[in-house]
């Protein structure tokens, strides 16, 4: 089974439109710290980091669209073996 790195390049710049929530909730939510994106916590590669995980790849389509359609660009991406 494939499986997507998926990472979050400046939470900083998040201005929680929560585009990626709506098309990726699998994935994606937003921090109720700060108001801004999160990688769930079944997908954290490391649980304090909140801008990095790995997914299983049946979820590529969703993260597709949110990085597609982020009004800030700062979804990232890469499929890993």
């Amino acid at each position: 089974m494939s499986r997507i790195k998926v990472w979050i390049e400046s939470r900083e710049a998040c201005i929680s439109e929560m585009v990626c929530t709506v098309l990726c909730r699998e994935v994606f939510e937003i921090s109720r710290e700060d108001g801004k994106v999160i990688i769930k916590d079944m997908w954290r590669t490391d649980k304090l980091n909140f801008s990095e995980g790995v997914v299983s790849g049946d979820l590529e389509e969703c993260i597709i669209a949110a990085y597609e359609n982020c009004p800030v660009e700062i979804i990232r991406w890469a499929r890993i073996e």
